[in-house]
């Protein structure tokens, strides 16, 4: 019969024709053989840089925050130590320079009578100076309230690079076991350094000698 469409018929069967018959019916169309050289490759959705996001505020001042406070810490501890690096010289300075005094006060005559007459009182007497050449301090007592900015020799020359240095004596009347106190003098000599270092050393006299 001539009648199906569906399916291919001779064209003596069906009068006449090319010998090819006709197919019909509700099919998809295929895939194009040549499609199209944008197409392929395409993914669906977002592209690949749209999946990139950006820091928000909040994160970025957290970050802030931590790296600020890790430098204070880091330059906190870099000061400090580099402050203290000189401390060592300083101490070492300070504790020369009064171990010299202590030991040239410690050197002079402690007797009952000053050795240019009379008595002998807590102090200097008139007219007696560390650096005097006609009346130096001569007995120990003489150095009580002894001050000086700088450190000096015992002949009056400054001592070099020690000039942020002060020194300063106290001389008190101090018993000592059996020793009474009108016999017995405790010297203290103080030197105070740079950055307000200061360090003390003390020693005991005993009269032994009228």
């Amino acid at each position: 019969m001539c009648s199906g469409a569906s399916r291919r018929i001779s064209s003596s069967a069906c009068g006449g024709g090319s010998g090819r018959g006709v197919k019909s019916g509700n099919h998809a169309p295929g895939p194009h053989p040549f499609p199209h050289p944008h197409a392929r490759g395409r993914r669906k959705g977002p592209g690949r840089f749209a999946l990139a996001r950006g820091a928000t505020l909040v994160e970025v001042v957290l970050f802030i925050v931590i790296v600020a406070t890790a430098l204070s810490t880091v330059l906190g501890t870099l000061a400090l130590t580099v402050g203290r690096s000189s401390d060592p010289l300083v101490a070492r300075q300070a504790l020369t320079a009064a171990e010299s005094l202590l030991e040239e006060v410690m050197a002079q005559p402690y007797t009952a009578n000053d050795l240019d007459g009379g008595p002998d009182a807590m102090g200097p007497e008139a007219g007696e100076s560390r650096f005097s050449t006609t009346s130096p301090f001569d007995h120990v007592d003489d150095y009580a309230g002894y001050t000086e900015t700088g450190i000096y020799k015992p002949d009056g020359t400054a001592v070099p690079g020690l000039s942020g240095y002060n020194a300063s004596v106290a001389v008190a009347n101090q018993p000592l076991d059996d020793i009474p106190s009108g016999e017995g003098l405790l010297v203290t000599v103080t030197v105070t350094g740079p950055g307000g270092y200061s360090v003390s050393v003390s020693g005991f006299r005993a009269r032994v000698s009228p």
